[in-house]
């Protein structure tokens, strides 16, 4: 009896230690996830500039008109247009038109003096002037055959001009152009040049008369033309619209 007990107690001691030795480990933790990726940066865009300022409209010019010349209704390509008295002796008077074109100053001079036939070169007068910070391109031909005149009229006999181109500081030139009989022309002169001082854009005041200005002489190549002073209630004259051709 003694012995089987003690064969007993061995075999459940063994069983014991086997069956502690066969326990299942507790499961080893779960690794940590890795830390997530920061987030790519955002491109910034970059601001849209600002938009530019509208340019300012360009101004017309405007002038004085003469007391002795008669304004009269401006038609076709014409901004404005006078008629001028006509001198003693002349049966008929002169016509000034005004014209907003563009194109080069001097080959338009050109093109006027030759509209001219049978004069003296020398005696055409060509200067630069400027008024109210305007370049004033003026031509004088105090006689001629003339055949630039518009209508079926034929040419001319001794015909006269005068004309000046104006540039505007907006850009648009403008043409004024005088013609008719030699004396008549030459009574115009002084209004004429009284005219071109009296020069500004619209709106503007007139250029201060100069103490030592001259009259133009023939053969100058720079003149500054004998202003009149424009009287206060004299009326004025704004350009029309643009035209296309003198």
């Amino acid at each position: 009896m003694k012995q089987q007990f003690w064969v007993v107690s061995i075999l459940s001691t063994a069983l014991g230690v086997a069956s502690g030795c066969q326990k299942e480990k507790p499961p080893e933790p779960a690794p940590a996830p890795p830390p997530a990726a920061a987030p790519a940066p955002v491109a910034q865009a970059k601001p849209a500039p600002p938009p530019e300022p509208p340019k300012p409209a360009p101004k017309a010019l405007e002038w004085d008109d003469p007391p002795q010349w008669k304004k009269v209704p401006a038609s076709g390509m014409r901004a404005a247009s006078y008629q001028i008295p006509a001198a003693k002796g002349d049966k008929e008077g002169g016509d000034l038109n005004v014209f907003v074109l563009g194109g080069d100053v001097d080959a338009n001079i050109q093109r006027w003096v030759d509209e001219f036939s049978g004069m003296d070169l020398k005696t055409v007068v060509r200067t630069d002037r400027k008024v109210n910070e305007m370049r004033q391109a003026v031509v004088e031909i105090p006689k001629g055959k003339f055949s630039g005149g518009m209508g079926d009229k034929g040419p001319s006999d001794n015909y006269a001009l005068l004309g000046a181109i104006v540039v505007s500081p907006s850009g648009p030139e403008y043409f004024f152009k005088l013609t008719g009989p030699a004396a008549t022309i030459k009574a115009a002169r002084a209004p004429f040049y009284a005219l071109l001082d009296s020069m500004r854009e619209q709106g503007g005041t007139p250029e201060p008369k100069k103490a030592d200005d001259k009259a133009a002489k023939p053969g100058a190549t720079k003149a500054d033309a004998k202003p009149a002073a424009a009287a206060t209630s004299a009326p004025k004259t704004a350009a029309a619209k643009p035209s296309t051709k003198p």
